[in-house]
């Protein structure tokens, strides 16, 4: 009955119609109604995007009146990699996807994966461009991080399954791994070239291939392709530009995604504004090639792609049979979302089942790692009244760029406060070390926070920098007889730091992983999260 009901849906759209399902533009929270509907008039679009922080009103508002040009319901697009908070304004978030590798607890995560698709679903959204099935291979790498579960194919598989089987429970969510071929092994950022998998076609297929083949087997409704190139499935290679990004590759995208791996679902590219594909080709090409390719929906498409595409379509460059594949794949997607179906009535079954705070607070408890407690610092034991310095390291421009990414540092200082503590807390940026010295002295306990990670470091990397390194200098920063370095974010932070002699691995900075920090920190619970990273020389992953 769904395929009837797509075959006719798709006779009954023009070329116009059909070009425009292949578009999912990106809704800035600042436009104008009115500009979005001349876009939407022109383009009929097949799906919007919101970024992280809409107003659940906006979501409800923009996709009412896109769906007032379309022949089919749009299909609302997030990227929801930790909760809810990822696109909904005031929305809760939940810890980072390297603390659900961490917790290793699948029960867990399919539970906070199934609430964050009732309260996105709730607000407007249907499709997650999460979880990333990306394995962590590169310490350096700058793009995934803490966004990845792990550097185990099998945690990675694990978990993500896990998500998915919560967000797609009952059709409240399509969910779409990424970023196909993987990212995780270059040391460089797809935002500002094209990135490689470096790895040979039988390694591949061991790893990422076998994590993308356990999502198949879920059901997972997209895929999203990366501007990253797999020379290893390539023939040809541009002298100068190189190999060719997913986004532009028949082989990855035709050959290995949809025929070898025999994936029937949806392909949308990432960002195509991306450096790392929009330098490859002329912009009037990007779109065409694309679709040519094997990709099915264009991610943030300029306004004039659909003229391209529509040009492309009418020559017959892009032929009636990719065109209709691409448009069946769309729709197909839509079905699973269930938006053919009667939106008031649906949405009236769907529970208010439990408090995703909750489920997140154990997710946290279960994932901060002791690495190193050459002191046995950890659990601390110091009285009522003791003082704690709390210098925390981050990127001072993010501070007020990117708010949501800042907030919950003070639950650490209202924590130690509420068990009877005195808690002074400083920036760490550019910190005047001999000043520091004299300060330390007043302290019976020194928590050095680290918040480095790819959402909070844009760029080439995550190491340390300048900004970061004054409270080391002339060695003040480990002269305390009880320092505790804690990193919410990368866990590397021992590579650029070997010298520390008690760290933590938190992997996340938000106010529920604050709280289980505290709760370890003071022995309130015991430290049960399992390294779900390697790093050579220093630590072993510990899951499997």
């Amino acid at each position: 009955m769904k395929n009837e009901m797509i075959e006719r849906l798709i006779s009954e759209m023009s070329d116009e119609d059909l070009c425009g399902q292949l578009l999912n533009f990106n809704i800035a929270h600042k436009t104008p109604l009115d500009v979005l509907e001349e876009r939407f008039k022109k383009t009929r679009p097949g799906a919007i995007f919101f970024n992280g922080n809409a107003p659940a009103e906006r979501i409800r508002e923009v996709t009412a009146l896109a769906n007032k040009y379309t022949k089919v319901p749009v299909i609302v697009a997030a990227d929801i990699e930790y909760g809810p908070g990822c696109c909904i304004k005031d929305a809760p978030y939940i810890p980072f996807p390297m603390s659900w590798g961490a917790a290793d607890d699948e029960a867990l995560v399919e539970r906070a994966g199934e609430l964050t698709g009732e309260i996105c679903r709730k607000a407007g959204v249907h499709w997650s461009f999460a979880p990333l099935v990306d394995i962590n291979y590169n310490k350096d790498n700058p793009v995934v991080n803490v966004r990845a579960i792990s550097d185990s194919p099998k945690q990675v598989a694990k978990m993500a399954g896990a998500y998915v089987r919560g967000m797609q429970k009952n059709g409240m969510m399509v969910a779409g791994c990424k970023h196909f071929p993987g990212d995780g092994m270059d040391d460089r950022n797809q935002h500002f070239c094209t990135t490689i998998n470096s790895l040979s076609k039988e390694e591949w297929m061991e790893s990422y291939g076998y994590v993308y083949r356990e999502m198949f087997k879920m059901g997972v409704g997209s895929v999203m392709v990366g501007h990253i190139a797999f020379p290893a499935n390539e023939e040809e290679c541009d002298p100068v530009l190189g190999y060719k990004p997913g986004t532009l590759s028949y082989n990855t995208m035709t050959r290995l995604l949809k025929g070898e791996l025999g994936y029937e679902g949806c392909l949308v590219s990432d960002a195509m504004s991306m450096v790392g594909t929009s330098v490859m080709c002329p912009p009037d090409r990007l779109s065409i090639e694309f679709v040519k390719n094997g990709g099915d929906m264009l991610l943030f498409p300029h306004e004039r792609d659909f003229g391209y595409l529509m040009a492309a379509i009418k020559s017959g460059e892009i032929t009636r049979e990719r065109l209709l594949d691409a448009v069946r794949r769309v729709l197909r997607m839509k079905a699973q979302a269930r938006l053919f179906e009667n939106q008031e009535a649906y949405l009236a079954t769907l529970p208010t089942s439990g408090d995703i705070r909750e489920v997140s607070q154990k997710i946290a408890d279960k994932s901060i790692t002791v690495v190193r407690n050459t002191q046995n610092l950890i659990p601390l034991s110091l009285p009522a009244g003791s003082k704690f310095l709390l210098i925390n390291l981050q990127r001072n421009m993010f501070v007020e760029q990117y708010p949501q990414f800042m907030q919950h540092i003070e639950v650490l200082k209202e924590e130690l406060e509420a068990r009877g503590y005195v808690a002074d807390m400083v920036s760490g940026f550019s910190m005047d070390h001999n000043k520091l010295e004299e300060d330390m002295k007043n302290y019976d306990c020194i928590l050095i926070n680290c918040r480095i990670n790819p959402m909070v470091y844009h760029g080439g990397t995550n190491r340390l920098n300048w900004d970061n390194i004054g409270c080391f200098w002339r060695g003040v920063g480990v002269a305390h007889p009880r320092v505790i370095f804690t990193s919410f974010g990368d866990p590397y932070k021992l590579y650029d730091l070997p010298f520390l002699r008690t760290y933590v691995n938190a992997y996340s900075h938000d106010d529920v992983t604050f709280r289980a920090f505290v709760k370890v920190l003071l022995g309130e619970i015991p430290a049960v999260g399992k390294s779900p990273v390697a790093l050579k020389g220093f630590f072993e992953r510990e899951t499997d």
